[in-house]
C-alpha cells in the first residue's frame, strides 16, 4: 500500500505540473471550444497509454538503444508542436482582418470549427511523439513492479500505466473546462490575438527545445 501510495502521489505531481499536453488542450479550447479540448485530453491520454504498454511490453528498450529512432520520434514531436505553434501564430496575425464579435470557430458560427478527428489527433500525436513519456515509464514503472513476481511483472505494470492515464485525462479535462468556464472573458479580438500569439510562441519554443534537446 505504501508503494501504492507513493505512485498515486507522484501521478499526481506530474498531473498538475504543465506540460506539452497542457498547452496543446488549452490551444484547442480556445480555438473550438470544450468539446474539442476534452477531445484533445482524450488523445493526449491515449497517447500516453501507448507508451506505457509500449514499456510494459518491453517494446521500448528497442526505443531506446536506437539511436536513429529516438531521434526520429523526437523530431516527429518537434514538428507537431512546431505546426500547431505556427497555426496559432498564424490566427494571431490574422485576427484584425476577421469579424469582431465572437471567437474564430466558435460553435454555431460556422468558421473554422474544427472536424471531429482533429483534436483528438492532436493530442495523441504530442504525446505519442514525445520521447520523454517513454523515458519517464522506463524510469518509473521499473521502481513499482516487484522483482520476485516476474510473472506478476506485465499485469502490474500495465495497472499502473492505466493509473497513469486517468490522472493524465482527469487533470487535461479539468484544464479544460476550466478554460471554457472563462473563454467568454476572452472574446475581444485584443484578447484572442494575445491568447494565440503566446500559446504559439509557447508551442514554437517547446518545439524547439525538443528538437535540439
Amino acid at each position: 500500500m505504501t508503494e501504492l501510495a507513493s505512485f498515486l502521489g507522484l501521478c499526481f505531481l506530474i498531473t498538475i505540473t504543465p506540460g506539452l499536453d497542457t498547452a496543446v488542450v488549452i490551444r484547442s479550447v480556445l480555438r473550438g471550444g470544450r468539446a474539442a479540448g476534452l477531445r484533445t485530453a482524450l488523445g493526449c491520454a491515449a497517447g500516453l497509454f501507448v507508451h506505457a504498454v509500449a514499456v510494459a511490453l518491453g517494446l521500448a528498450e528497442l526505443l531506446l538503444r536506437s539511436e536513429a529512432a529516438f531521434e526520429a520520434v523526437k523530431l516527429a514531436g518537434a514538428l507537431v508542436l512546431l505546426v500547431l505553434g505556427g497555426r496559432s501564430l498564424w490566427a494571431a496575425w490574422r485576427a484584425p482582418a476577421e469579424p469582431a464579435g465572437g471567437l474564430a470557430g466558435e460553435p454555431g458560427d460556422g468558421a473554422g470549427a474544427p472536424s471531429r478527428g482533429t483534436p483528438f489527433v492532436q493530442g495523441l500525436l504530442t504525446n505519442l511523439t514525445n520521447p520523454k513519456a517513454t523515458l519517464f515509464f522506463v524510469a518509473v514503472l521499473p521502481q513499482f513492479v516487484p522483482a520476485d513476481r516476474p510473472g506478476q511483472a506485465v499485469p502490474i505494470a500495465l495497472g499502473l500505466a492505466a493509473i497513469t492515464v486517468l490522472f493524465s485525462v482527469t487533470g487535461l479535462g479539468l484544464t479544460a473546462l476550466g478554460v471554457h468556464r472563462v473563454r467568454h472573458l476572452l472574446r475581444s479580438r485584443r484578447a484572442r490575438r494575445a491568447q494565440d500569439a503566446l500559446l504559439g510562441a509557447t508551442l514554437v519554443g517547446l518545439g524547439v527545445r525538443v528538437a535540439t534537446e
